[in-house]
């Protein structure tokens, strides 16, 4: 009786180490992703001399393609090495690349550069299985843990948006904005140095006993879990590339048009510290009743005649996308364990349909301004229906 607590003791300092460390490697792929991708034009001008907007869209898809081809090969590696050894090499990898990435001489270079990095970052995913793997060991443990660590990400994935719109706007702002793409080497030494010294020097946890449920069963899980989650980032993204436009047509001008665009960031944080109320009361509808309440969000928006009935609307898909933000994330580590390989299944077809939105919303907008928020409100109405099922089985054993 009276040893337990000490044990506690020692091991709940390492294990808060771990978590912060893991949650740093988080916010600093979700900070690298995007940082420098509003400014590519402008940077390419500067240091290439290249204004056309092609050759923008001609890197992006580039490295989104890349990316999307090297997230199962770090899945496979999963099944071979943990987690954090391969976090590890992602770091180290980048790191190099990263420093060589601001000495690149041609644009072409720097594209090489940016889609081997790209590869490289894509291992860092692994970071939240791993931090979610943090969380289970906890000995309270249970979904209530688990809640607490994806809660962590999701807050951690809206003030990385600002950050790195921060970061990108101050690249930029250098002399020489090649000495800020190179200090990223920096952050990635630092973050592998911990990560080693952390994560990987210490003992593996035990494997988590449990029979694992028929194949067939297994699929039926992953299957709908993905397509939720699939459903859900669509939805997200097909509304964002034109909304700015939308909402100047109807007399929002820049800054409100700006304003009104991260509205739904800021009431995603606002309703974040009631998520594990609201999962006690709703459990397994929390879901559905989230994607419900984004999808009349979005709808509200696409039919709004007025920039106050569009700001209801941005409020409205917001608190939703706080709550289904939290909701998919738990239904889809429920489906994949914390692995690995599962995991990166699920995050590779959520990755394509981050490269399809753009391309539908381009397509829906050449009809109507409104039309790529109706098609969200539709697809998210989609997910609503196919989240209504229960899953399967409670969980795929790790």
């Amino acid at each position: 009786m009276i040893t337990a607590p000490a044990t506690d003791a020692r091991t709940g300092g390492p294990e808060r180490r771990a978590r912060a460390v893991l949650i740093s490697v988080i916010g600093l792929h979700l900070v690298a992703e995007t940082a420098l991708t509003p400014f590519l034009p402008q940077l390419f001008e500067r240091l290439y001399g290249i204004a056309d907007p092609g050759a923008t869209g001609l890197y992006l898809w580039i490295c989104r393609v890349v990316g999307l081809a090297a997230l199962p090969l770090w899945g496979l590696a999963a099944r071979r090495w943990p987690l954090h050894r391969l976090v590890l090499a992602g770091l180290c990898g980048s790191a190099v690349i990263d420093l060589l990435l601001g000495l690149s001489p041609s644009f072409a270079a720097y594209t090489v550069l940016s889609g081997a990095v790209v590869a490289t970052n894509s291992a860092l995913l692994l970071a939240y299985p791993a931090f979610v793997a943090e969380h289970d060991r906890d000995p309270a443990g249970g979904e209530r843990a688990r809640l607490a660590g994806i809660v962590s990400i999701v807050v951690v994935f809206h003030l990385s948006v600002v950050a790195a719109t921060a970061v990108g706007a101050g690249v930029l702002a250098l002399p020489e904005p090649r000495w800020g793409i190179s200090a990223f080497a920096v952050l990635d030494v630092v973050l592998a140095v911990l990560t080693y010294r952390v994560l990987v020097r210490r003992a593996p946890a035990p494997a988590p006993a449990g029979n694992a449920p028929r194949k067939g069963v297994r699929f039926l899980v992953l299957a709908q879990a993905a397509l939720i989650a699939v459903a859900f980032d669509f939805s997200v993204n097909v509304a964002r590339p034109f909304f700015t436009e939308f909402a100047g047509g109807l007399g929002g001008g820049p800054a409100g048009s700006a304003v009104l665009f991260f509205l739904p960031s800021v009431a995603a944080l606002a309703v974040l510290p009631v998520v594990r109320r609201c999962h006690d009361l709703l459990g397994d509808r929390l879901l559905p009743v989230a994607l419900a309440a984004g999808a009349a969000g979005l709808a509200w928006q696409a039919l709004s005649p007025s920039v106050a009935g569009l700001a209801g609307g941005r409020l409205l898909f917001g608190a939703g996308l706080g709550l289904a933000q939290v909701a998919v994330e738990l239904w889809a580590f429920r489906a994949t364990g914390t692995a690995g390989p599962a995991f990166t299944a699920v995050e590779t077809a959520r990755s394509a349909a981050l490269l399809a939105a753009p391309v539908a919303a381009a397509a829906a907008v050449s009809h109507h301004l409104a039309l790529p928020l109706a098609v969200a409100a539709a697809v998210q109405l989609l997910a609503t229906v196919l989240a209504a099922r229960r899953p399967v089985v409670k969980e795929i054993p790790r």
